[in-house]
């Protein structure tokens, strides 16, 4: 009989032993996050100090900065001074080929300006595009100062053939402005894309004054004729 029952305790027992819950294996922890690297910055191309003239060497050194944004600024504001120097010396008249000659000089300035833009963040981007424009324009300015002026008691042939020289020079200086007007576009179109930099007093100066120049040069367009 004491075997019996201990058969039939076994019997009673087996099913709960059986369907015991047996806890899974904790899983294992997951490592810790690691921080994401900081984006490299971008690698601004180098300076020949050499080619820089005298008046423009503190801003070229500047221009190396071991701050990407102070370095932007600076070379913008290179560009500006390597230009104006290239251009001091030359012997500019209204012909083709005093625009050829400064296209010559500023070359390198523009290549200074050009890297910095390609490199820029949105806010020294605008400022760059608007450096840009600028010179342009100044370039167009200079050749329009070589015309001769008119002198007191100019007659109606001086005043024909003065009108008849700067009708042909502002055709040859086309190309420049055109080159000044995308600037200030890209300008216009950068701050749109970054409605953040409304905030940046010299952001807002040079899209303001970028408006104006675009909107003055609509104005200046002569009306399409009739057909």
């Amino acid at each position: 009989m004491r075997r019996r029952h201990a058969l039939v305790s076994f019997l009673v027992l087996a099913p709960a032993l059986g369907t015991a819950h047996i806890a899974p294996a904790a899983p294992a922890r997951p490592p810790p996050a690691q921080p994401r690297p900081a984006p490299a910055a971008p690698q601004l191309p180098r300076i020949d100090l050499a080619a820089v003239p005298e008046p423009c060497r503190p801003l070229a050194k500047q221009a190396v900065a071991p701050n990407v944004s102070a370095a932007l600024t600076a070379r913008i504001a290179l560009a500006g001074c390597m230009a104006d120097r290239a251009i001091a010396p030359l012997a500019l008249c209204d012909c083709a080929a005093s625009i050829v000659e400064v296209d010559a000089a500023v070359a390198p300035a523009l290549a200074v300006l050009d890297d910095a833009i390609s490199a820029a963040d949105p806010a020294n981007q605008v400022l760059g595009e608007h450096a840009e424009g600028q010179l342009y324009l100044g370039f167009t300015t200079r050749l329009l100062a070589t015309l001769p002026r008119l002198e007191p008691g100019a007659t109606a042939a001086d005043i024909a053939l003065r009108d008849m020289r700067k009708q042909t020079l502002e055709a040859q200086l086309a190309p420049w402005r055109e080159a000044a007007m995308a600037s200030f576009q890209h300008v216009v179109d950068a701050a749109k894309a970054h409605p953040e930099l409304a905030t940046n007093p010299a952001v807002t100066a040079a899209v303001r004054d970028s408006q104006q120049r675009l909107a003055a040069e609509t104005a200046d367009r002569p009306a399409p004729t009739a057909s």
